[in-house]
């Protein structure tokens, strides 16, 4: 065993190495990153400060990352989406490697060779812990691992391990310093544990402000400017950018139509020379699903499949395979394995190879080469010039602000595009992108059409929204003030359902709720909660209200925490609230080191379809 661990050691470590980095180094890894230059083809995929961060070194790290995938989960496809997530997720950590060792440097942090050693001796981590090579009768065995630290023969590799721990210890070093102002003192323990533990039940009155009347005429021009002035921290408008686009779809072709049917006809000559239908269906068919199974769809009763298939499966001869048949999925052959009739149960056992109509290679390189030409044409003659030549309909996107999602109206999330935007100047004609628009494959190229600089909105544009937020808030004041007439008339607890009802008034008996809770008749509010709670079994409450309407409450009974819970689960409530603080004072920190430092992102000059 340990001969056969020592030939592939090499390898399976520079993988553990690989995927140690990933998770240990990052772990704590959160938050986004700024953009803030463009890049042309040279190689470089993007910067850290001055680091550069190449596309070989990337793209290769991205490749792994999908080896990995596919190591996983050998049996399915890897999508497209999948893909993208791995070079964000490769992107991210590369990203926060080179600002964890920009802030060793900046702030003097040394890691020594003891603490290496030490930890490559008693630490190894989770892929080492999990690996096959270091476990005996299925479990992790120390001794495994502690003689393969010693074997001469793996010195290159435990050099690679010792990097790799020197780069994490320093990295959680800086992590450390970032987080160590984070302190949870007993009573925030305390009061989290009653946010969840301490309980009340009522009975609630409620007025909604549904109920409110309120004529928008009666908000005034005064009122509005007043709110408008009041609230201009509301109304802050960041840059926006706004872009001009073409879209080439990318259609099946005729030409795709033709080797849907040579490949058809080539399986079903080769069906009659004897070849098996379970071998052709793991080779040609492009069902992922029943492909690997030689085509099985099992046993479907009638009208499950789309009709063309289902009139075709329960009429044809058992053991004969028949095709093809045409369906929105493409062509089908169907062979019927067996077949039950029992009216409106009738079933069939079938298989099928299915041959989808799809755009070949062809007619991508050909959509592609235009989408390329046009950018050309665009980028030389102008993008409206270029659009008439090739005889594109522009469209236009509206002003949008930046974010890290990528989002842009009309199109959705396309983050390469959006950094692309915001890092160029007006008449900017991007490299073609493919991406998913208007439910269909397609390649698109964009030009920066506008820009508007940060600032207040201007009042006409929100008049109407303020004018709402007016009327609602009267609304509210309103289901307040009749809350309030309510509470008048109700001289006790015990009288609040009879005056309800007499006045037929909605009332609702909430549940036991904490303040965390969506209580029946009021929704979820923890300010109402925390009322209600300082309450004592048989008190009313004082009139209250939230945007859904005004309230009287009868207190029935407080469900005090139990202190012996508590103790049990206090450990583990600091633990949890230390971690929450962490990670967002690292959060916050991270988003801040990546404009300290500075990040650029050229990835969507490398990437069409991105």
């Amino acid at each position: 065993m340990l001969q056969s661990m020592r030939e592939n050691m090499p390898l399976v470590m520079w993988i553990l190495v690989g995927a140690f980095v990933a998770t240990i180094i990052f772990s704590w890894g959160m938050g986004g990153f700024s953009n803030s230059g463009s890049g042309a083809l040279d190689g470089v995929v993007g910067k850290v400060g001055n680091t550069e961060i190449l596309y070989d070194r990337y793209n290769r790290a991205v490749q792994d990352k999908l080896v990995q995938l596919r190591g996983d989960k050998p049996d399915q496809e890897i999508t497209e989406q999948q893909i993208k997530q791995a070079r964000q997720q490769v992107w991210d950590d590369m990203v926060r490697f080179e600002l964890m060792k920009s802030y060793q440097e900046k702030w003097g942090i040394i890691t020594s060779d003891d603490e290496v050693a030490y930890a490559v001796r008693n630490n190894p981590p989770d892929y080492v812990v999990n690996s096959e090579a270091f476990k005996k009768e299925g479990r992790f065995d120390p001794a495994l691992y502690q003689e393969f630290l010693k074997d001469p023969q793996q010195t290159q590799t435990i050099i690679a391990i010792e990097q790799s721990y020197r780069e994490s210890i320093g990295n959680q070093k800086v992590i450390d310093r970032v987080i160590a102002p984070v302190f949870v003192a007993p009573d925030e323990v305390w009061d989290e544990f009653l946010a969840t533990n301490r309980k009340f039940k009522g009975i609630v009155a409620s007025f909604p402000t549904t109920g409110f009347t309120v004529d928008t005429t009666s908000v005034t021009q005064a009122e509005i400017e007043k709110y408008y002035n009041d609230h201009q921290a509301d109304f802050k408008l960041e840059e926006r950018r706004a872009l001009s686009y073409v879209v080439l779809p990318l259609a099946v072709s005729e030409a795709d139509s033709q080797r849907v049917n040579e490949t058809v006809e080539d399986v079903l000559s080769m069906l009659k020379q004897g070849d098996s239908f379970e071998q052709l269906a793991e080779e040609y068919s492009e069902d992922p699903g029943s492909g690997k199974n030689g085509g099985s769809l099992g046993w479907f009763t009638r009208g499950r499949m789309v009709a063309e298939f289902d009139s075709t499966a329960f009429a044809a001869e058992i053991g004969q395979v028949v095709g093809p048949v045409m369906t929105r999925f493409g062509a089908h052959l169907i062979r019927v394995e067996d077949r039950s009739l029992n009216g409106e149960a009738d079933s069939v056992l079938a298989s099928h190879i299915l041959v989808k109509y799809a755009v070949g290679p062809e007619t991508e390189s050909r959509v592609s080469q235009k989408a390329k030409d046009f950018a050309d044409a665009a980028t030389t003659n102008g993008f409206e010039a270029a659009a008439e030549q090739f005889q594109l309909k522009i469209e236009k996107t509206s002003l949008f602000p930046y974010s890290d999602a990528g989002s842009i109206p009309g199109i959705g999330a396309m983050k390469p595009v959006v950094d692309f935007a915001f890092n160029s100047p007006i008449g900017k004609v991007s490299y073609p992108q493919k991406a998913r628009l208007k439910n269909q494959d397609s390649y698109a190229v964009f030009s920066v059409s506008e820009q508007a600089p940060a600032g207040i909105n201007p009042l006409s544009n929100v008049e109407s929204t303020i004018r709402s937020l007016l009327v609602r808030d009267k609304q509210k004041e309103m289901a307040l003030q009749a809350a309030q007439q309510f509470r008048s008339r109700v001289s006790s607890a015990e009288m609040l359902v009879p005056v309800a009802q007499a006045e037929s008034v909605k009332i609702d008996t909430t549940a036991q709720n904490s303040r965390r809770d969506f209580i029946r008749g009021i929704g979820q509010d923890e300010e109402i909660a925390k009322q209600l709670l300082s309450l004592s079994p048989g008190q009313l409450s004082p009139a209250l209200a939230n945007s859904r309407g005004g309230y009287v409450v009868a207190v029935l009974e407080i469900i005090e925490a139990d202190s012996g819970s508590f103790a049990a689960q206090k450990a583990q409530l600091q633990q949890n609230l230390e971690r929450t603080k962490q990670n967002r004072v690292y959060a916050d920190w991270l988003k801040l080191a990546n404009e300290d430092i500075g990040v650029v992102d050229n990835r969507y000059l490398y990437y069409t379809d991105f």
